[in-house]
């Protein structure tokens, strides 16, 4: 079956059972269409009908791109010498194939407009001959190759959904909604995060300061949809600018924003209609398993929180896992800190490959040497209050139980600097007004970030980071 290669999206969209008013089987259309000078028709009365290829039947006023033009001179009962053509038009992300009589120029490329009847007539109004150039990465096709289901144009009208859905739940909880600036002076210092400098600063990796500073001002319960920005990240899952939800709460201890996602989730899936989400995803509450519990399920390493880098070398070492680290050398250059923080990331990345669960997994009680803005857990002080939601192997959010001591925090940031400089990352200023918002006393609260971009992967199903965006740092 001919049509666009594969790369274009369009590969498999055209059947021979789908055009049964075509005259002879569909030709490849080139992928780099002539030049049609630029004509207007105002043409109105046409005999024409529509067949849809792939969605519902239209109606009321359409826009679309002739993708295929097939002539075929026949003589009909009520039209003795008319030309029939058989068009194959793109609209919006859906095929339909417009059986046309009449004598108006019509070319592959051009753009299209038509009304439909009350009998269901397609009546013309307007045809644009346009310097088309189809590419497989091009924009004509980028967000509606209609041989994926769904397409990108789908998954992102989806992601408005979503968007507007989350609104609502916060909405309904009688939170508030927050805007913080992207462009801050000082960003987090932590040394796995790469910010973006600008002339002016720094943009974002979190809004986590300056709404940690509205908690110590009074606010209560406040939310955030933002822009935030880590430099190297790109891949399947991340792309260096992104979307975040962000919330906190004053006063509550993290179980509760770990229940506020599940019901954020059943919320979206019970009030958004589409096709496109997972046909079922496990009702709450979710399984809750330790970091301790899962080294030593996969790995049989027993972490105590208390082990040093050597140590949890040594561990691995005994528990015959060494080729693990086989190319991760002791490197005595770098701090304590991150010597450990390499190594346990090391073997993390091994166990985020063993539990793949389709039902998200929320993974708490994390070695306090790793999140520099969590408090100690009450129950496990050699833990931090941490958390992390996983569906897929992904994660999904990430949230603490806050850090409020002034003393302790300010000791970590610098930690985080003497990381940076040992791993050759360029120094960052520290928030010092961040830092005099915790000694004038931030209250106990709680707060929690989750991935919008991943959220939209998981509920639609799709792998890829870029398929949920309108571009990806590959396309601009």
């Amino acid at each position: 079956m001919n049509g666009f290669d594969k790369d274009s999206g369009l590969s498999g969209v055209i059947s021979v059972s789908a055009l049964v008013t075509s005259k002879k089987s569909i030709k490849t259309p080139p992928l780099h269409w002539p030049y049609f000078k630029p004509e207007n028709y105002s043409l109105t009365n046409m005999s024409s009908s529509l067949q849809n290829l792939s969605g519902s039947i239209l109606s009321g006023r359409c826009y679309g791109r002739v993708i295929e033009v097939i002539c075929a001179n026949e003589k009909t009962e009520d039209s003795s010498s008319e030309n029939y053509k058989n068009i194959l038009v793109l609209i919006k992300d859906r095929m339909y194939t417009l059986d046309y009589r009449g004598d108006a120029e019509i070319l592959e490329g051009f753009l299209i407009s038509f009304e439909i009847g009350e009998k269901g007539e397609v009546v013309i109004l307007e045809t644009i001959g346009t310097n088309v150039n189809i590419e497989a990465d091009g924009d004509l096709l980028r967000w509606r190759r209609p041989a994926k289901n769904p397409s990108r144009m789908k998954i992102l009208r989806n992601r408005q959904q979503i968007i507007h859905g989350i609104r609502g739940w916060f909405e309904l909880e009688e939170f508030l909604e927050t805007e913080t600036p992207i462009l801050v002076s000082a960003p987090s210092p932590e040394s796995q995060l790469s910010p973006i400098e600008t002339d002016s600063g720094f943009l974002i990796t979190s809004p986590e300061f300056q709404m940690k500073r509205l908690l110590a001002g009074g606010f209560e319960k406040i939310y955030q949809l933002v822009r935030c920005f880590r430099n190297g990240e790109s891949g399947p899952l991340h792309n260096p600018e992104f979307t975040m939800l962000e919330w906190y709460r004053s006063g509550e201890k993290l179980e509760v924003l770990m229940s506020d996602i599940e019901q954020i989730v059943m919320f979206l899936t019970k009030t958004i209609v589409s096709d496109n989400f997972l046909e079922k995803i496990a009702l709450p509450p979710w399984p809750r398993v330790s970091v301790c519990s899962l080294f030593k399920k996969h790995l049989n390493i027993i972490l105590d929180g208390t082990e040093s880098a050597l140590q949890l070398r040594v561990k691995t070492q005994l528990a015959g896992h060494d080729e693990l680290l086989r190319d991760l050398s002791a490197n005595t250059d770098v701090t304590e800190a991150l010597a450990y923080e390499q190594i346990f990331f090391r073997l993390w990345n091994h166990i985020e490959e063993e539990f793949t669960s389709v039902t998200p997994v929320f993974v708490y009680e994390w070695p306090l040497l790793l999140p520099s803005l969590a408090r100690p857990c009450p129950q496990s002080p050699r833990f931090a209050e941490r958390v992390e939601l996983y569906v897929n192997g992904m994660e999904l959010a990430n949230g603490f139980g806050e850090l409020t001591d002034p003393v302790e925090q300010r000791r970590r940031f610098e930690q985080d600097l003497e990381n940076r400089h040992s791993e050759g990352r360029r120094p960052v200023p520290l928030d010092e007004k961040f830092l005099k918002c915790l000694q004038q006393g931030l209250p106990k609260s709680s707060g929690m970030a989750l991935g919008v971009d991943r959220l939209v992967m998981w509920l639609c199903g799709v792998k890829q980071i870029r398929e949920v965006l309108c571009f990806s740092d590959d396309e601009i």
